[in-house]
């Protein structure tokens, strides 16, 4: 039976990490290799007071292409059926000793997001990426981490954004 990807969204409003070691073998894309899939969800966006802003059915396709670059794929269908789809990629270099990670996303209705990102310890130790993006009238941080879980209709794969 398939594995089945299952994208859940999680909000919380502090968030407790220490900076994790990027790998030090293999190509700089590496950091993204268990995002690599298709993942279908929800996602909530709260505001800094814990208020939900909205509720998004999204899927999501991540593919590597080369030793940089993940391709990224994006659809998202709000409460009301409109959707909205965006083509990107997730980047990944090495510039003066620093791994600098990049998500550069162009959607359907003419937005342009584009995050920065950087690798963190979660509370329980585990590697998470941290997103960040600030334009006028918006600022997002969200953190992105897979969990592997054995269910008997395959795997479970969440990753929490906040």
């Amino acid at each position: 039976m398939a594995p089945f990807m299952m994208l859940s969204v999680v909000a919380t409003l502090a968030l407790s990490t220490s900076a994790a070691p990027a790998p030090a073998d293999g190509p700089p894309v590496a950091v993204f290799a268990e995002l690599d899939g298709i993942w279908r969800g929800t996602f909530v966006g709260y505001d800094a007071a814990g208020k939900e802003l909205y509720r998004l059915e999204v899927e999501q396709e991540y593919r590597t292409i080369d030793d940089h670059t993940q391709q990224v794929r994006l659809r998202d269908t709000d409460s009301k059926g409109q959707t909205v789809t965006g083509k990107g990629r997730n980047v990944a270099r090495w510039k003066d000793g620093e791994l600098i990670l990049e998500c550069i996303v162009e959607k359907s209705n003419g937005d342009r997001v584009v995050h920065e990102g950087r690798l963190v310890r979660g509370p329980q130790g585990e590697t998470e990426l941290i997103w960040f993006s600030r334009k006028k009238g918006r600022v997002e941080t969200f953190r992105e981490r897979v969990h592997l879980s054995r269910q008997r209709t395959g795997a479970t794969l969440d990753i929490e954004r906040a």
